[in-house]
């Protein structure tokens, strides 16, 4: 539930973008059948990883490295912020851990770690990424980081983005069935996926999600129906609901072009020659109050480990919103409990900081009867055992 770190760039006199931008493409032909802004500077959050993931892939093709080699983990790799697998320094994990780990938990550490085995370093990889992007005809792209990571110079395009997206389809077609991948296993957990479209739409079978404060929320995606593969890209939702809506949307259009596209001379405008747009600077999407980075809290302030079962009743984007959920659910629920104490803590859903409203402290059978009473009731609940509600890599944090 974690995206990229939701930072403040502090950028001169941003520009507020009015739209999203977005491009949609035939994947085996390049044809653009649709696109808005498509050549306008956007700054890629986590789309950035489709890079760090094509040189990786490259790295392996080439025996630089191989899939089953043990990485082991720098202090500048585990410094890195959310999100991340929490790699200790030290420790190691394999150049396939850290790739699936890179596309399905957009892992900030694994990231540099494989940036860093490529290259020597993460800014010589930033080089390298950049590099690249030029070979790959991504004229407007500029990569200072393996993450995405806020940076003022890293920008993007929409289109720049698909012609990524095309690349790793064509140049590594025995690695592209992992960006279907919907979960992964780490440290005894099952780690789900952030690409939400995986699930939700028809046919779709990749590829990455982004957010930072200032590029919204980020998706390139990909679906495959019919024998014909859509390449779609979304750059600055203002939520995640509203920019996996827009692509499925946007997809649904495509393949209702392809059935009436006969094959023959192209008639839509091909990817590779589309001219750039203007040079304005990439905008901010998101404003501060609509994205801000809220003070660390835990259990009301409490930071050691939290008792006995729990439920939880949801994440809000508002404190004072969960707590008022949490004193309602109590109120609804008296009778069931016997036990338990509010919990409102802080936690990422993709790159921004909600409150999760819980009731911490409970008997096995309380939590259970407590959710069956909300969800009969129609209500959100879900009772989580000891181990889960500690756990740093559980999907409710």
């Amino acid at each position: 539930m974690a995206g990229v770190l939701a930072l403040s760039l502090g950028m001169a006199a941003p520009v507020r973008a009015d739209r999203m931008a977005s491009i949609v493409v035939d994947a085996g032909t390049g044809e653009v059948l649709q696109q808005v802004d498509a050549t306008r500077v956007w700054h890629p959050a986590s789309l950035t990883k489709l890079m760090t993931v094509y040189l990786a892939f490259g790295a392996v093709e080439a025996g630089q490295v191989s899939l089953d080699e043990k990485l082991v983990v720098s202090a500048s790799a585990a410094a890195q912020p959310e999100t991340k697998l929490g790699l200790r320094e030290g420790k190691t994990i394999t150049v396939a851990q850290a790739i699936k780990a890179v596309i399905v938990r957009s892992a900030n550490d694994a990231a540099v770690l494989l940036g860093e085995r490529i290259a020597g370093s993460e800014d010589a990889f930033a080089v390298m990424m950049t590099t690249k992007a030029r070979e790959l005809g991504m004229t407007r792209t500029i990569f200072h980081n393996a993450t995405g990571l806020p940076d003022d110079g890293q920008v993007t395009t929409a289109r720049d983005m698909a012609l990524l997206a095309r690349a790793l389809m064509r140049d590594f077609p025995q690695h592209y069935p992992i960006f279907a991948s919907t979960s992964l296993q780490w440290a005894g957990h099952t780690l789900t996926t952030y690409n939400g479209l995986l699930s939700a739409y028809e046919g779709a079978d990749g590829l990455k999600t982004g957010f930072t404060c200032a590029s919204g929320y980020n998706l390139v995606g990909s679906a495959l129906r019919d024998g014909r593969r859509l390449i779609g890209v979304v750059l600055g939702g203002r939520s995640s609901a509203e920019r996996n809506g827009e692509m499925a949307r946007l997809l649904d259009a495509g393949f209702h072009t392809l059935a009436f596209h006969t094959v023959g001379p192209a008639s839509f405008p091909d990817i590779a020659t589309m001219p750039d747009g203007d040079s304005q600077p990439a905008p901010r999407q998101l404003s501060s109050a609509e994205c801000s980075t809220l003070p660390s809290a835990s259990l009301e302030g409490d930071g050691r480990k939290l008792p006995g079962w729990a439920v939880i009743f949801g994440a809000f984007p508002d404190q004072a919103v969960a707590r008022k959920t949490v004193d309602q659910a109590r109120q609804a629920l008296k009778t069931v409990l016997r036990h338990g104490q509010p919990a409102i803590i802080r936690r990422q859903q993709e790159g921004t900081y909600r409150w999760a409203a819980l009731v911490v402290g409970l008997a096995q059978d309380e939590a259970k009867a407590a959710c069956k009473k909300m969800q009969a009731a129609g209500a959100y609940c879900l009772a989580l055992n000891p181990d889960v509600l500690n756990s740093p890599t559980a999907m409710w944090r």
